[in-house]
């Protein structure tokens, strides 16, 4: 029987927010744009400004609050943007997070926020990387100081919010940025010296209510399955990509960009899925793209892995991040997100063009060269982890995690996420763990882990190519058995619980964040 709590309940309730207040008058967003035909001459990519680190420390206040379409948005020096944290290992991130949202009511409950800084290996206590006690009630501030490990793989890194019950909405309008952990250019010689393009996709909703952002909760059958008729869904095999209605795709916040390139000229793109719930599966028009990071870590860091993979498409599940590089040719050609089915009763993520890579016949900037001069005169510290470089010991405990749905919410093993409930796991720090992750549902879940990464074996007893570090992955739908019967997916991982610095009560959950909301969470603890 499935054990539904309070706060679980209250998301599943949250249509009715509209009565507490905050909770925002409808805005339309920018039309979607489908198709490659949309691609010509869109404005040029933006280019997000930045925050480096000075003398150790990146020092930042950011604020929440309603922007002029009542969405909720980060707000840096007074504009709406959310920077670009750049750091070196060893680096401290010292982060002043104001809360200026209104309060939102949820059975009653009011509604918190705070800050989860996704994929570094930092302490999970407060004041570092803390998501479950530490949280700033509206009007409140919360400090954070985040210490970037000594030997932290150097690559792409996010920070988005993360309170329970009000992530999907809050991350899903755009409260989310992206960390840079210097020194790549060190680790993947191939990549040293290139342009580099910081790009943060999302997928902001048509409407700016609340319930819009919570969508796979506020739709369910009866039966405990989604509804396939619904508008963005459809069964697998249909018109599972038709055209998207309820939200628009962005690229560094347009809905569509130019993306400047020299023929023969060699990009390292650098990207995170900071969608509440959206698949994007990238794709260059008329070339391979060489995989050089995945989630913050550099391929060629897991021992036997190589430098680059060479890829069609790369899928990057909500939260995932993927460095690549990307060669101009002589002609235009279209950056775009295939379509991506993901279940029986998943969302619908249809085929859209993000962008174009034209000619960029201002290139080499004076000013942009300058500053990647400077950041490549800072790289000589950068070393291999310890932890990541190194061939993982035999598991010291086998688990087994179950992923779960049904008409009142989302489960992890039979149990809605509960604030105030134990640790379902109990970890041993210094040691390694194999778990299976079982979806007993027909639809994509994107497992995520705070504070560690871990290493994909086998999906459904397949092993696994390249084996490499990462911190979010897609557990397939169920399948198909003989007789007609479904039968789970299993995904084999081992996850690395041997830095101390983990050390504490953190969580793991699906990072499709509707589904988090709905009670798809659970905390760990590392003693």
């Amino acid at each position: 029987m499935r054990h539904v709590n309070v706060t679980a309940a209250a998301v599943i309730l949250a249509i009715s927010l509209a009565s507490c207040g905050g909770g925002g008058a409808s805005a339309p967003a920018p039309a979607p744009t489908t198709g490659v035909s949309g691609a010509a001459n869109p404005p040029p990519l933006a280019t997000l400004p930045e925050v480096d680190s000075v003398n150790g420390v990146a020092t930042l206040t950011l604020q929440a609050k309603f922007d002029a379409n009542s969405r909720p948005a980060f707000f840096w020096n007074g504009q709406e943007v959310a920077p670009t944290i750049r750091v070196h290992p060893g680096d401290t991130i010292s982060l002043m997070f104001q809360n200026a949202l209104p309060e939102y009511c949820s059975l009653g409950v009011i509604s918190n926020s705070n800050l989860h800084f996704h994929g570094l290996s930092s302490s999970p206590n407060a004041p570092g990387d803390d998501v479950i006690d530490t949280n700033a009630s509206p009007g409140a501030a919360v400090g954070y100081t985040v210490v970037i490990n000594s030997d932290q793989p150097p690559g792409l890194y996010w920070y988005h919010a993360h309170p329970h019950g009000l992530s999907s909405y809050e991350v899903g309008n755009g409260m989310a940025g992206a960390i840079v952990v210097e020194g790549i250019g060190n680790v993947v010689p191939q990549t040293a010296g290139l342009r580099e393009r910081i790009i943060v996709l999302s997928d902001i909703p048509t409407s700016s209510s609340f319930a819009a952002g919570e969508e796979s909760v506020l739709r369910r059958s009866a039966n405990g399955r989604r509804s396939v008729q619904d508008a963005d869904e459809s069964p697998l095999g249909g018109n599972a990509c038709a055209p998207e209605t309820t939200a628009t795709p962005m690229i560094n916040g347009a809905p569509m960009a130019s993306i400047g390139i020299k023929p023969g000229e060699t990009e390292l793109f650098r990207v995170v899925n900071a969608s509440g719930h959206r698949h994007f599966d990238l794709a260059v028009d008329g070339q391979q793209l060489q995989l050089v990071a995945q989630d913050g870590v550099p391929i060629n860091t897991y021992p036997g892995a190589p430098t680059s993979i060479a890829v069609s498409d790369i899928v990057i599940p909500p939260a995932g991040r993927a460095e690549f590089l990307v060669t101009g040719g002589t002609a235009p050609a279209a950056l775009i997100s295939k379509c991506y089915q993901s279940g029986p009763t998943g969302d619908n993520n249809p085929e859209i063009a993000l962008g174009v890579l034209a000619n960029d016949t201002n290139w080499p900037n004076p000013s942009i060269a300058t500053t990647q001069a400077k950041r490549i005169a800072k790289l000589a510290s950068v070393r291999y982890s310890q932890y990541y470089h190194s061939t993982m010991p035999a598991p010291a405990a086998q688990r087994t995690i179950h992923f779960e749905e049904d008409a009142n919410g989302f489960y992890i093993n039979n149990l809605a996420y509960d604030p105030a409930a134990a640790p379902q796991v109990i970890a041993q720090s210094g040691t390694t763990e194999e778990w299976t992750l079982e979806n007993d549902t027909q639809e994509v879940h994107s497992f995520h882990i705070h504070q560690v990464h871990f290493i994909v074996e086998s999906i459904n007893g397949v092993a696994q190519p390249n084996p490499h570090w990462i911190d979010t992955f897609d557990l397939s739908p169920e399948g198909i058995g003989v007789a007609g019967q479904l039968i789970p997916s299993q995904t084999k991982v081992l996850i690395d619980f041997r830095d101390p610095t983990i050390r504490g009560t953190f969580l793991f959950h699906c990072h499709i964040l509707d589904h988090e909301d709905g009670g798809m969470m659970a905390k760990i603890t590392v003693l």
